[in-house]
């Protein structure tokens, strides 16, 4: 009796090994996909309603964010019918980088303005912090950074680089303004979002970050000079 339940026990353990390596049949896989289509159909049927309910200039904000997330993520195929497509590819993972740190800047900066709407420190924090970023980190989250960089310093990048630079700089902080403009309609409707956000002082801000890249890049050209004259 012992030696038929464990001839048992083994024929079950083959029957399931086998089971397990069958191929996925084509009812599974047809199953499969009607389960995805019922779930896309219904997200769609959702969002429709979800955006119905919402204002022209909310939807607009949708609209806007959707679209630059589509194009940075299509990057490849917009830029393969310009010229500029082989310097896209060397800096490609640079310039998703500095969408992204535009976007985490950006948003940590509005963040902060819709804690203290009057307090204009955010707009001005969003320029210097773009430098600390750079410093620290080696991003470049703001055009005006990159232009510092373009026009302090030696063989930096040329144009095409700084023209990449930017759009994906713009690109970020589009994401990150349209998002909070979303945000923001629902929490204060009929206010400004950015009505001190942008101003005088922000505008300082900006001027202040250009002069000091401008002024920390040629300072860096010029120690490395000196070090390449004591080693020649």
């Amino acid at each position: 009796k012992l030696s038929i339940l464990v001839q048992s026990l083994a024929l079950q353990r083959r029957v399931a090994a086998r089971s397990i390596m069958l191929p996925i049949s084509k009812k599974q896989i047809g199953r499969d996909w009607m389960e995805f289509f019922t779930i896309l159909v219904w997200a769609t049927v959702i969002l429709i309603m979800f955006l119905a309910k919402l204002k022209a200039f909310q939807d607009v904000l949708i609209a806007i964010i959707l679209g630059t997330i589509m194009m940075v993520a299509n990057a490849d195929f917009f830029f393969a019918h310009f010229r500029i497509y082989k310097s896209y590819i060397v800096l490609r993972r640079s310039l998703f980088k500095d969408v992204v740190g535009a976007a985490l800047l950006g948003t940590g900066c509005l963040a902060l303005h819709g804690l203290w709407p009057d307090a204009k420190g955010p707009g001005v924090a969003l320029h210097l912090a773009s430098l600390a970023a750079w410093v620290g980190c080696g991003v470049q989250t703001n055009p005006l950074l990159s232009a510092g960089l373009w026009a302090g310093g030696r063989n930096q990048m040329n144009k095409v680089q700084l023209l990449l630079r930017i759009l994906a700089q713009v690109a970020g902080s589009i994401i990150a303004f349209a998002a909070f403009g979303l945000y923001y309609s629902f929490r204060f409707p009929g206010e400004g979002p950015f009505s001190h956000f942008l101003g005088l002082e922000s505008a300082c801000g900006a001027g202040a970050t250009f002069l000091a890249t401008v002024a920390h890049i040629r300072v860096r050209d010029a120690q490395s000079q000196k070090e390449l004259a004591k080693v020649s």
